[in-house]
Parts: structure tokens; C-alpha cells; sequence
């Protein structure tokens, strides 16, 4: 009688290639960011407040003021001249202006008190920032808050209690 061999792949081989292939798309399908974390905030608010975090060390070592000029459509950096005692743009590719994210809704306290953005007074000629960092490395208090359209989350920078900038989550 003669040895069969069957030809062909067992139940046990075929699962394990199967997970293996699992495995490589899933790790791909992260590295690449297809599912896209609705727990994160937005980038460019990350942005702005990394930036702000550079204006802060910049405005200590230069003893300057730094603020930033919030609009509906997104946000620049000043810079307080001290020689004329006006806010100008800041010249630094680094600190180039912003744009929020398609969508997005803003709302921004200063001092406790309800900034309506992008509305500026029609008697007001002069640039000026809504809030910022002054030359010792101190935030204007103040909370920008963004969200999007159909979301219930919303993000809210500014300082903290002890005067660090925070990102955090809030719920509606």
C-alpha cells in the first residue's frame, strides 16, 4: 500500500497567515492615521499652543511682549515695539498665522470676560492682540475654547493655576 500525502494547507497554517496578514494591515492602517482619533485636539490648537509656549521663553529673554490677534478664520502673532509703542506683526516664518480647522467654533474668555472674535470696535485703527504673554513670562488669563459642528467635545487652552498653558478636553 502506498503513503498517501495530501496536498495542500492545514486548517492551523492558513489561521496563522491570516493573522499574521491581520496583524501587518492593522499596524499599517495606524502608522498611516486611516482611523483618525476623535478623543485628539486639533492640530493647529496644539500648534498655537506650542508657539505660545515659544513666545513665553522668547518674551522673558527679550523682555518683550508677545500677543496673539484672534479671528474667525484663524490667529497671528504681535509683537510690542517699545520704540513705538505699538503692536506689529511678527516677521518670523516660525510664528506664521494660523488657520482653524473647516467647521470650527470658537469662543474665547479674557479675563473672565466674553471676547466676540473677529469683531473688532470701528473707532479702533490700531492692531491689537487679545491676549498674550508680557515681558516677565506671564500669560494674560484667558480660555480659548474650540469645538466643531456636531461634536460634544470641545478643547480649551490657557493657563493654568500656576500659570502654565494647559490643553485639555471639556464636555458640553
Amino acid at each position: 500500500m502506498r503513503n498517501r500525502r495530501s496536498v495542500g494547507f492545514t486548517l492551523v497554517e492558513i489561521l496563522v497567515v491570516l493573522a499574521i496578514i491581520a496583524i501587518v494591515l492593522g499596524g499599517a492602517v495606524l502608522s498611516l492615521g486611516l482611523v483618525g482619533n476623535r478623543e485628539s485636539p486639533p492640530e493647529e490648537l496644539e500648534r498655537l499652543g506650542t508657539l505660545l509656549n515659544d513666545a513665553r521663553e522668547r518674551a522673558e529673554l527679550e523682555n518683550r511682549a508677545y500677543g496673539v490677534r484672534v479671528t474667525a478664520t484663524g490667529y497671528a502673532f504681535l509683537v510690542h515695539d517699545s520704540r513705538t509703542m505699538r503692536w506689529i506683526d511678527l516677521a518670523d516664518r516660525r510664528f506664521a498665522e494660523g488657520d482653524w480647522p473647516p467647521g470650527a467654533k470658537l469662543e474665547l474668555d479674557v479675563d473672565g470676560r466674553r471676547v466676540i472674535v473677529g469683531r473688532r470696535p470701528s473707532s479702533v485703527k490700531e492692531v491689537i492682540p487679545e491676549f498674550g504673554v508680557d515681558g516677565t513670562g506671564e500669560f494674560t488669563p484667558f480660555e480659548l475654547r474650540i469645538g466643531s459642528d456636531g461634536s460634544e467635545v470641545m478643547w480649551r487652552l490657557g493657563p493654568d493655576d500656576n500659570g502654565d498653558l494647559a490643553l485639555r478636553k471639556l464636555e458640553r
